[in-house]
């Protein structure tokens, strides 16, 4: 098998495999290199199964609430490693299953990718080793696409590592559901899985750092989701700091905690990680390459991908501000395109990253979606801002499906009418926002999607009478 290849890409994570993919299409020898699963983390133990368990959540509050649509059920129950089963199942429906992923080994063997599983680390800017468990093999490439990913951030919080705390890798294996669980990080991990534990009845504590949850989000989709998890018995601590951690009797754990002026002890049964996330670089050892990292210890790019180091190119969590599959999967095209282009000498036809108009979802219960500017952002980046607000819980098509809460919020520029952001709170807001999205993407007016004859009764109505509402704000 040969040891040198156009292109190296290291990770077969949803950026990986993009970059792979793109650059064995532009006609150079590709090597995709993983340590784990084909497919990364997204399918295999992130965002796939985290929704199948939401799925899950959601289903059961509608067993529970069967009776707001003039039904009876009796003798209701779940079984919780039925449940894990189930999200297996869909994982695997995504995966092909495998040890490895045989959909991704599908995909991989069809487009002549050679495959190469291990550990890799640089040599120099043209070598890496890959230790597996049969040794150490050296291979190398003219051009190199880094996407290993992210690991989760570990606070340094006094006893934290002494105890078995879950990430949301950990909650694929647990053998019952906990009757007590602090979740750390009020972001949308903690969220969406406050929202999952508290559906199926543990008792859970949310411990947030910042002042509100979703602390990137509009004021006003914070505010909601706070409101409706602790309308489910969820205790919400925000502005808190975790003093210490410890392994109390009998399987409990404690956590002392402070929030405002009042400290408090928690104790839980299991201790749930959602801090956030840090680039995956310790086994790379960029350090023999002299690679650049930005102050958050992610690669430093240019909008073409490309590294400090002209023939190395990063895409995905290592190197983007964005943690999302979606931007992964883009930044993943663009670096494996101009790697290949890279060596095959062109002087045109590369690509750029354009992070303009990037919608992000988080599956709550109201689900919440938005796309560029909050409110109070716009507000300091510019001095006529309008405001257009529709409320979807009092909307046709929201009544039959029993929805409490819901808004559509537009942000506009006074003057060109152009809209500078979209925040959609209910069900199936992320796929209304797509449609303020595309009026971003396309810079279409607000008056554009005021005008627009929208299907009765749907959701998407709200866009429009969110458009038309578009007013000043002081």
């Amino acid at each position: 098998m040969s040891s040198s290849y156009d292109v190296i890409v290291i990770g077969a994570g949803s950026a990986g495999f993009a970059a792979a993919e793109a650059a064995r299409k532009q006609g150079v020898s590709v090597c995709l290199v993983e340590s784990g699963k084909l497919g990364g983390e997204c399918p295999n133990s992130a965002c796939v199964p985290s929704k199948a368990l939401l799925k899950v959540a959601d289903v059961w509050r509608n067993v529970r609430n069967v009776r707001d649509f003039g039904l009876q059920v009796s003798g209701s129950s779940f079984s919780f490693p039925q449940i894990l089963a189930y999200q297996k199942k869909v994982v695997e429906s995504i995966t092909g299953g495998g040890k490895i992923g045989d959909r991704y080994l599908e995909m991989a063997n069809r487009l002549h990718i050679h495959l190469e599983f291990g550990s890799a680390s640089f040599v120099d800017a043209q070598t890496i080793e890959i230790k597996t468990s049969q040794g150490v093999r050296v291979i190398k490439a003219k051009a190199f696409v880094i996407a290993s990913g992210s690991v989760p951030f570990v606070p340094l919080i006094p006893g934290l590592i002494d105890i078995p705390y879950l990430t949301y890798k950990d909650v694929l294996s647990l053998s019952e559901l906990p009757s007590a669980i602090a979740i750390i990080g009020g972001g949308p991990v903690g969220c969406e899985f406050a929202t999952f534990f508290s559906s199926l009845g543990s008792r859970v504590v949310l411990i947030q750092s910042a002042p509100v949850l979703l602390h990137r989000e509009d004021e006003e989709i914070s505010q909601i989701v706070q409101e409706t998890l602790e309308s489910r018995d969820v205790e919400v601590l925000t502005h808190a700091t975790i003093n210490r951690v410890w392994a109390a009797r009998g399987g409990v754990y404690g956590l002392e905690v402070c929030h405002g002026t009042e400290t408090q002890t928690v104790a839980v049964k299991q201790i749930f990680l959602a801090a956030g996330k840090q680039p995956a670089l310790e086994s790379l050892h960029v350090e023999n390459i002299g690679l650049s990292l930005d102050v958050h210890g992610h690669f430093s790019v240019d909008a073409e991908q490309h590294t400090s180091i002209k023939n190395i190119f990063a895409a995905g969590d290592v190197s983007s501000s964005y943690l999302f599959t979606h931007v992964a999967s883009r930044e993943g095209f663009i670096a494996g395109t101009n790697a290949a282009r890279n060596v095959l000498r062109k002087r045109s036809g590369f690509l750029e990253m354009d992070t303009d108009v990037i919608p992000r979802v988080t599956f709550t219960h109201p689900e919440v979606a938005s796309v560029g500017f909050t409110e109070k952002e716009a507000q300091k980046n510019y001095k006529h801002v309008f405001v257009g607000k529709a409320n979807t819980s009092g909307s046709d098509h929201s009544i039959p499906e029993s929805v409490r809460s819901g808004f559509v919020k537009i942000i506009v520029h006074g003057k060109t009418r152009k809209i500078l952001g979209g925040h959609v709170v209910g069900e199936a807001a992320g796929e209304v926002i797509h449609e303020i999205a595309l009026a971003m993407h396309v810079e279409a007016s607000v008056d554009n999607l005021a005008n627009m004859i929208h299907a009765f009764p749907t959701f998407s109505e709200a866009v429009a009478m969110a458009a038309a509402d578009a007013h000043p704000v002081s």
